[in-house]
């Protein structure tokens, strides 16, 4: 016989003590984007599969539990992840001509285990910027993600940046099948120069040099800025490249937000949707990004509203796992007694704030992670807190 408290595999109750600090983060971080001008949307959990899908990879169609709808008869899908669906909402139902800067905050689910995540379920909260080509909202995106990771406390950040233009130029003109564009992706990854070699055996000489050259490129922002305008062969697009990145670091550099500033051309996760910068933010003890980011326009063309977009996403439920805040919540004890006076004492305190916990009667010591360190007395004809 099942046992009927098991959940499925890689999914996983939040516990008190734990839940206090995720939903703190998740007021805090929202209050964070809403402080920056973003809006918060709230996208449902299901949509049709062709929505979900949009713009997206086939891993993202991998990754998507589906359903069908008993209503119409349709694939439904549960959503991976939230950036389409808020791209949907700018160019369908919001509209606007001018700039949209659009939060979210939600969970999702996956069918499959990332490598490196432990969980199929996370609590996603990104913002994004619909509107504006400037590097000005890829620099205000990164802030807004330095600034969340920053809450929770996590210690030291790295900051990888990358960019897509480059490999995405060569392959748009390659005109390779799915099956191998992957492959070119996974061995820089990889840095796999012997399988890239190899697959681009036929391929001309100045698309195999810039290829491989992005495998080089890697370490501290500065140096490989230096190196690429060495390395690089000169073209229109590695120079657009180049300047993208200057600016950008530099923006970044000059923000108040201490990190380590790296650049890495190899490391181009989601690079057939992204079509600009990209960044991933890395911590201590934990084994991939914990937050991902990047320019990606063309994401709306589906909905009929192809326009610049920018944002990044972080797991909330993975950031409050490796936060170093500690959220203690203080309560007051009050007896249980069907007395008028007691009531309104314990309203007053509540509407104060306080969290004040009515013992019921044979139940004098309440297990709970709450600390109750104070307790509602009667005392001198009226109802005081006292020390326990």
């Amino acid at each position: 016989m099942t046992n009927r408290w098991l959940l499925p595999e890689n999914i996983a109750d939040v516990l008190p003590g734990k839940s206090d600090l995720v939903e703190l983060l998740r007021r805090e971080i929202l209050n964070l984007f809403k402080s920056y001008g973003y809006e918060l949307v709230m996208p449902p959990m299901l949509e049709y599969i062709e929505s979900l899908l949009t713009a997206t990879g086939s891993d993202m169609d991998l990754q998507t539990f589906k359903l069908v709808d008993q209503m119409s008869g349709r694939t439904l899908g549960l959503r991976a992840d939230m950036t389409t669906q808020v791209a949907r909402i700018d160019a369908h139902i919001l509209n606007r001509a001018n700039i949209a800067r659009l939060c979210y905050a939600g969970t999702t689910v996956q069918t499959r285990v990332v490598p490196g995540i432990f969980s199929r379920e996370q609590l996603q909260a990104g913002a994004e910027v619909y509107g504006h080509q400037g590097l000005e909202a890829d620099i205000e995106i990164v802030q807004l993600m330095m600034e969340s990771l920053n809450l929770a406390k996590v210690g030291p950040i790295t900051l990888d940046v990358s960019h897509a233009g480059l490999l995405k130029d060569i392959l748009d003109k390659k005109h390779l099948s799915t099956e191998d564009i992957s492959e070119v992706y996974r061995f820089l990854q990889a840095k796999d120069r012997a399988g890239l070699q190899h697959l681009m055996s036929s391929w001309d000489a100045v698309a195999k040099e810039t290829i491989l050259s992005l495998l080089e490129l890697s370490g501290d922002a500065v140096d490989v800025l230096a190196r690429a305008k060495k390395v690089l062969p000169p073209s229109k697009v590695c120079e657009k490249v180049i300047s993208d990145l200057e600016q950008f670091c530099t923006g970044v550099q000059n923000s108040t937000i201490d990190m380590k500033l790296n650049i890495d051309l190899a490391d181009l996760d989601g690079f057939q949707y992204h079509t600009g910068i990209l960044c991933a933010a890395y911590v201590n003890d934990y084994p991939v990004a914990i937050a991902r980011g990047g320019r990606y326009d063309q994401v709306g063309q589906a909905f009929g509203r192809s326009r610049p977009a920018t944002g990044f996403s972080v797991d909330v439920l993975a950031l409050a796992g490796l936060s170093s805040r500690k959220v203690v919540a203080h309560a007051i004890l009050a007896p249980w007694e069907p007395s008028a006076s007691l009531k309104q004492a314990i309203a007053k305190l509540r509407s104060q704030g306080e969290i004040v916990i009515e013992s019921f009667p044979g139940h004098e010591h309440n297990e709970s992670s709450m600390v109750s360190d104070r307790q509602l007395v009667f005392k001198e004809d009226k109802w005081q807190v006292v020390p326990k």
